[in-house]
């Protein structure tokens, strides 16, 4: 028979029990939710149609640095996270923007390298 790791004895395909990975955007948006359950909001209607009518939806932020600038402001959300989950995540994902800053894009490089 199997390991467990293998999907083995557990019966579980796909390698290790999925309780043990950790999904950090996950972990937020249940968090926000739990936010919204406990002051007792109502969720807005389903919005039908198009989308991003500014004047029908909230317009969320647009790039990465923007989502985590939002994420840090929103002190009811991080006091729920807790503070090493917050500062840990933000670490995290704005190392990873440098590190995609740093990085010449398939685009970048077709359409400049003819300069070199």
């Amino acid at each position: 028979m199997g390991s467990a790791a293998h999907g083995g004895a557990s019966g579980l395909s796909g390698g290790p029990h999925r309780s043990k990975t950790t999904r950090p955007s996950k972990t937020v948006r249940s968090t926000a939710a739990l936010l919204g359950v406990l002051a007792g909001e109502e969720p807005p209607a389903p919005l039908e149609g198009y989308g991003y009518d500014t004047a029908r939806s909230a317009v969320l932020p647009q790039t990465l640095p923007a989502s985590l600038d939002a994420l840090e402001a929103d002190t009811a959300l991080t006091d729920l996270l807790g503070k090493g989950f917050t500062t840990s995540f933000l670490s995290y994902k704005r190392d990873e923007v440098e590190r995609f800053h740093r990085h010449v894009t398939d685009w970048e490089f077709t359409e400049y390298a003819y300069h070199l």
